[in-house]
């Protein structure tokens, strides 16, 4: 009933809008966001010009063009002028976008690794109907009796694609034995909690890479099961993670403060500010919280960060976060393209915005990341810079700043002499991974490849390490053997990364971790 409501109230609208618009020359009008909400929209004497120049291009200008691309580039730069989080979305960023707030794609849920021109299957992604069907090792050599050869690999991902609920039909190589296999195009998940594990007895770790449509209720899941392990304290771990949807950041928020506390507030054009506060709904308000930040976690994941600390409800461990403060609204322009337009600024409790300047132009903007590196703020904290008319006293009594990201309560610097580190930073080198893969490949029928909980506790990729260190030009009668364990962890890791997905990689991968090496300090000074 109250969606026929919704319905007729905007019907009724849009009969206004178009009577008032036809009186007055078509100056209102009106959109929707991505909430279906209604946008009013008031047209200037600037709209009509541009309209017209359309419409002369259109029908007088002597050569054909194409006006719906000239279009698409004067809102680019029109948009791009305003600040550097404000954007126009095309049709195929529109698609894009929307299945990263989603947390699924239309696919057969296939992961693969190309190894000496071959496609060669590396898992199939949890929740995929076809999860059981291949496994590791298997080489796809045609699809849909179209052959997958070193000339048309480009092509492999497209054949692959196609309307849900279809079928699509691979020859398989296994073990050296031709197999067909149909698989069905369904909506795969891509989950936003990728790390959920426990650490020590009491220690638990969540992993969360964006704040998606359907995050809240991953995050809530994920500390339901490490209760019910035994977790007293808690990893959250929003490294790398770029934001997303802000209610979403509002519930996970929830999750750690109790009721009447304030998560955020939000302050528009016209100066109306939008207060939003916690209820009795959290699962964890009480354990001990420790947030991992660094230089790309950013607008969400600082809202979190910044209600956390503000609170002193948990200790904020890493590096000075991205610095986002703006908020955005996606709008439909009428044609299936959408402008993400910053309609706000948000602030934390404390009444600090964390959002960085950009008054120096979008490009200094996008290297603010390389400053931070040439004034060797990465590395130490005392180089950190803070604006002591951004001071702020917290709820908690704490001294914070705003002005330009989340300051940890606990520097974690970037440490390039750390072997782990080292390896790990090095970890997007396709050569490595490959490598890796290509080793484990010619034993692809071992056990261990079957079962992620058998694989983390008991293979020993000690039976690669010389001929990953071969690869990488170290004798191994000159390799210190004291790196040996931290070399046999990279490589473990990074394998379970291609079998079994991130959350294995980032349980094995946890015992070199420098940020989580240091909590551990911290729990064990006060024990």
């Amino acid at each position: 009933m109250n969606k026929f409501f919704k319905i007729l109230n905007i019907f009724l609208l849009a009969t206004i809008l178009f009577l008032v618009g036809f009186l007055v020359g078509k100056k209102f009008d009106f959109a929707f966001d991505e909430n279906d909400e209604i946008v009013g929209l008031k047209y200037s004497s600037n709209e009509q010009k541009i309209r017209r120049l359309v419409s002369l291009i259109d029908n007088e200008y002597i050569n054909n063009v194409n006006s719906d691309s000239l279009v698409d580039e004067a809102i680019n730069f029109m948009v791009g002028k305003l600040d550097p989080h404000s954007t126009y979305l095309d049709k195929e960023m529109i698609k894009k976008a929307n299945e990263e707030i989603s947390g699924s794609y239309v696919g057969v849920g296939l992961q693969y690794r190309v190894l000496n021109d071959t496609v060669v299957v590396t898992r199939m992604l949890p929740g995929s109907p076809n999860e059981k069907l291949l496994k590791f090792g298997d080489r796809i050599v045609a699809i849909d009796e179209q052959q997958v050869t070193e000339s048309n690999l480009k092509k492999f991902t497209t054949l692959l694609k196609g309307k849900k609920n279809t079928d699509v039909n691979i020859a398989v190589i296994r073990d050296n034995q031709p197999i067909s296999i149909t698989l069905k195009r369904a909506s795969v998940p891509v989950p936003t909690v990728v790390g959920e594990h426990m650490i020590t007895k009491d220690i638990g770790y969540i992993k969360l890479t964006r704040f998606g449509e359907k995050s809240g209720d991953e995050v809530h899941d994920a500390l339901k099961n490490l209760l019910d392990s035994g977790m007293k304290t808690l990893v959250f771990d929003l490294r790398g993670n770029p934001g997303g949807v802000m209610r979403v950041a509002e519930q996970i928020a929830d999750e750690f403060l109790t009721k009447d506390e304030l998560i955020v507030y939000t302050k528009d054009k016209s100066q109306t500010k939008k207060y939003i506060y916690a209820t009795n709904y959290g699962l964890f308000e009480k354990g001990k919280v420790y947030v991992l930040i660094d230089e790309s976690s950013a607008s969400s994941s600082e809202i979190v960060a910044g209600a956390i600390q503000d609170y002193g409800r948990g200790t904020i461990v890493g590096r000075r976060s991205y610095g986002k403060g703006l908020v955005q609204r996606e709008i439909n322009l009428g044609d299936d393209t959408r402008v993400r337009l910053t309609v706000a600024n948000y602030y934390t409790p404390s009444g600090r915005s964390i959002q960085k300047p950009y008054d120096k132009g979008n490009q200094a903007y996008a290297e603010d990341i390389y400053a931070r590196l040439k004034s060797g703020e990465l590395y130490n904290k005392d180089s950190i810079k803070v604006n002591e008319k951004l001071r702020y006293v917290a709820p908690s009594g704490k001294i914070v700043y705003g002005g330009g990201g989340i300051i940890p309560d606990e520097f974690v610097a970037l440490d390039v002499t750390s072997v782990s580190n080292w390896l790990d930073y090095n970890n997007d080198a396709k050569f490595y991974q490959e490598f890796i893969l290509k080793q484990a490949d010619k034993t692809h029928n071992l056990f261990f490849f079957e079962n992620e909980k058998r694989y983390i506790k008991y293979f020993g990729a000690g039976i690669y390490r010389n001929e990953f260190l071969q690869m990488m030009g170290v004798p191994s009668d000159q390799f210190n053997e004291n790196l040996g364990a931290t070399v046999d962890n990279y490589i473990k890791a990074t394998l379970a990364n291609e079998l079994f997905g991130t959350r294995a990689y980032l349980e094995i991968w946890s015992k070199e971790d420098e940020m989580i090496k240091r909590i551990l300090e911290l729990e064990n000074t006060k024990s």
